[in-house]
């Protein structure tokens, strides 16, 4: 008997049975398809004063569909997977294809094995919900009894994310990946003499017996506490010592310039660059989807070619840029494994995964003992502030006035100014310790000649 005949009309598929009825399909029509499926499983708990604020558990899933027709491309996407939305979600890619402008080097491609790679482990294997509850209880907890000047503790608590998927094609492309993770992250507010201070701190692993609440709520009070008793900023050209934190900020902000896609479209300064010198020796820039303790590790891209380290930059020459599949084919180069999507409904772009600054120095070589000059501790404001275009930034800032290697105090906000490629260039030692961020991005300590800085 025909088994789509005993389904109802409105039966979920899984992600998996979904990707392979709609490959059928194409196949059955004509049509060269690609589906990108996944399913993602989500729990968020949040907690003040000792107290569960919030305990959420979601699951989201869908397939993303790219029909190629004549050179050109035509995307659709649905989060319901019976026959019937899938069968139409395929019309529509096929549609949206044939009202789309042919793209040069559009094509569907059966990428070879990618490495194996182990994002899953033993990570929340028997992890209970009492256990997730008491990660974010204890959080609250550590942070708001490390410090006498802690009046709240208004942001933080606990997550972790299960999130499997997908990538084939009518070429013959088939494979599936799985990976997940456990975070803890808290931001106390302090207060001292009416100036009151926020700052914090997270960790991310993939095995939840890794996860250290107390030290991580202490680490968010200790940094916090520092920021209090702040001075105006000085206004002027000063050195800067930026800390890992803040380069990997900066890092995040201008990871766009060296996207094949911007460099096509003219929005990136790296066009026609590779083989140039843009930053100082010494400053080596890498990308490295198969660090898998990284936040964006993954054994392929979102058109399934396999992950690779790629040296961007290496002691101060560019030596690639990043592509997927159609930017790579326009540039006479081939794909370094950087297809991204930025959600089922985003088309497929280019993007990073693990990108961080190479750490270079050891403990015998720190000149930051003897610096004089403005501690960057971090920037925010990117979204207004960054321009990938030109590599201009006008960033407010929080940070330090330091002399001869020490601290003397914090600095009130201020705004710090200058241009991407002009930092690069103008690094004069490059620390020896990663910190990273929540975008993916990595660097160690930097010191650099001179940035403008402008109290408020």
């Amino acid at each position: 008997m025909n088994r789509k005949l005993n389904r109802a009309p409105d039966a979920q598929l899984s992600p998996e049975g979904a990707q392979a009825f709609l490959l059928n399909l194409a196949r059955a029509r004509g049509l060269e398809l690609e589906v990108f499926a996944q399913r993602e499983q989500d729990t968020s708990v949040s907690a003040l004063k000792g107290e569960v604020t919030k305990f959420q558990l979601s699951t989201q899933q869908g397939v993303a569909l790219r029909v190629l027709r004549g050179g050109a491309w035509g995307e659709s996407f649905t989060e319901n997977l019976s026959e019937a939305a899938l069968e139409r979600a395929l019309d529509r890619a096929a549609e949206n294809a044939e009202l789309t402008v042919p793209e040069a080097g559009a094509a569907l491609v059966n990428w070879p094995e990618p490495p194996a790679m182990d994002l899953s482990g033993e990570g929340l294997s028997g992890v209970t919900v009492a256990q997730k509850v008491a990660a974010a209880l204890d959080l609250d907890r550590a942070a708001a009894g490390a410090d006498p000047r802690v009046i709240s503790v208004p942001y933080g608590g606990y997550s972790d994310s299960v999130r499997d998927w997908q990538v084939a094609n009518t070429s013959g492309l088939e494979r599936s990946a799985q990976a997940l993770y456990a975070m803890t992250a808290v931001y106390p507010l302090l207060s001292e003499n009416g100036q009151s201070k926020m700052d914090g701190d997270w960790q991310f692993t993939r095995e939840f017996t890794q996860l250290d609440p107390t030290r991580t709520a202490l680490t968010a009070v200790e940094r916090t506490a520092a920021l209090l008793g702040a001075q105006p900023a000085p206004s002027g050209a000063f050195p800067v010592w930026i800390t890992g934190r803040a380069m990997a900020e900066l890092l995040g902000l201008f990871a766009p310039m060296f996207s094949g896609r911007m460099i096509e479209e003219g929005k990136s300064p790296l066009a026609g660059r590779v083989g140039d010198v843009i930053a100082a020796p010494g400053v080596t820039l890498m990308d490295d989807a198969t660090l898998e303790t990284g936040l964006m590790a993954r054994p392929f891209d979102a058109e399934g070619c396999p992950s690779a380290p790629l040296t961007l930059v290496e002691d101060g020459q560019l030596q690639a840029v990043m592509h997927n599949q159609g930017t790579a084919a326009r540039a006479g180069v081939s794909s370094t494994g950087h297809a991204k999507r930025y959600g089922l409904g985003s088309p497929v772009g280019v993007g990073h995964s693990n990108l961080y600054l190479v750490p270079h120095a050891t403990g015998a070589d720190v000149p930051t003992a003897s610096f004089s000059g403005i501690q960057l501790l971090g920037v925010s404001g990117g979204h207004a502030g960054a321009n990938a275009v030109t590599g201009d930034f006008s960033l407010e800032a929080s940070g330090f006035l330091v002399q001869e290697g020490e601290r003397q105090h914090a600095l009130d906000v201020f705004t710090v100014a200058g241009n991407f490629l002009d930092l690069l260039r103008d690094v004069q030692w490059v620390g020896a310790d990663l910190h990273w961020t929540y975008m993916g991005t990595g660097a160690p300590d930097v010191l650099v000649g001179s940035l403008s800085i402008a109290g408020q």
